[in-house]
C-alpha cells in the first residue's frame, strides 16, 4: 500500500448554518485518512453535505486525528461543534 498521503478526493462539504456557506471540504486520502481543507475558519460548520458514509468514518478513525473524527462525529450526529 502506498503510505504517502498524496492522493485525496473531496467527498463532502462542511456547511455553515447561518449563511449556508461552504466553510470547508472533507478529503478522503489514499491512506483512508480524512482531512479538512478549511475555507472559512471564522464560521462554525453545522452540517456535512452529503452525509459521510458511516463505514468511511469508521475506517478513518484508525488513521485520522481524534480532533477531526470528533468534529465529524458531532456533525454526523447533528451537533454543532463547540
Amino acid at each position: 500500500m502506498n503510505t504517502r498521503r498524496d492522493e485525496g478526493t473531496a467527498i463532502a462539504r462542511l456547511i455553515d448554518g447561518t449563511a449556508n456557506l461552504t466553510v470547508g471540504w472533507i478529503y478522503l486520502w489514499n491512506t483512508l485518512e480524512l482531512g479538512v481543507l478549511w475555507l472559512r475558519r471564522d464560521l462554525a460548520p453545522e452540517r456535512i453535505e452529503p452525509p459521510l458514509d458511516p463505514e468511511v468514518l469508521a475506517m478513518a478513525k484508525s488513521v485520522t486525528t481524534d480532533e477531526i473524527t470528533a468534529l465529524l462525529d458531532r456533525l454526523a450526529a447533528g451537533g454543532t461543534p463547540k
